[in-house]
């Protein structure tokens, strides 16, 4: 028996680089809609094959992803209420930056997210 740490086992189906490019497209969402929408097809095309506690993962970017439209549509449906729309449209943007961090630090340890259909983080 040997004394050094065990190394992590090497993805060969490169799916945990994956859903890491997965994340970083999210972060960039806030500023281009258009990587979300990235984010959301490959997580739905791979989360099938994918690992079990990657699968868990995907699934916490696609309710990420569909949480987000949603909150830009309210967003945008308001926004000529006293700026009302402004104001989700920021408060939207902050809670997927910190969402996305989390899942991506969740990522980066190794763990499973706890429970990917909530709304929070």
């Amino acid at each position: 028996m040997s004394d050094a740490p065990s190394q992590a086992r090497p993805d060969p189906n490169g799916d945990r680089t994956l859903a890491v490019v997965n994340y970083v497209l999210l972060l960039f969402a806030v500023s281009n809609g258009v990587t979300a929408l990235i984010a959301l097809v490959i997580a739905f095309i791979r989360r099938e094959t994918a690992p079990a506690w990657l699968r868990n993962h995907y699934d916490f970017q696609i309710r990420t992803v569909i949480y987000g439209i949603i909150i830009f549509v309210v967003g945008f449906a308001t926004i000529w209420v006293l700026g009302l729309g402004l104001l989700i449209w920021l408060i939207g943007a902050v809670w997927l930056v910190v969402r996305t961090v989390v899942g991506l630090m969740r990522l980066v340890d190794g763990r499973t997210h706890p429970d990917p259909a909530t709304y929070g983080i």
